[in-house]
């Protein structure tokens, strides 16, 4: 989540797109109402957010 948050994204979003990813939630198609716009994102947030799922997909 650090690369989450040192990118600016405050604690409680950070969570959101974890517990999001958890639930094999993609956030750059999601439509739902509690989606996240990826592309209003500033690109720093932007690029944070595909490290972390990079990551995470690493990771698994």
């Amino acid at each position: 989540m650090d690369i989450l948050t040192d990118a600016g994204f405050t604690t409680d979003e950070a969570k959101r797109i974890v517990d999001r990813l958890i639930e094999g939630v993609d956030n750059r198609t999601d439509q739902g109402p509690d989606r996240i716009d990826v592309e209003s994102l500033s690109p720093e947030k932007q690029q944070a957010l595909n490290q972390f799922t990079l990551a995470v997909a690493a990771d698994n």
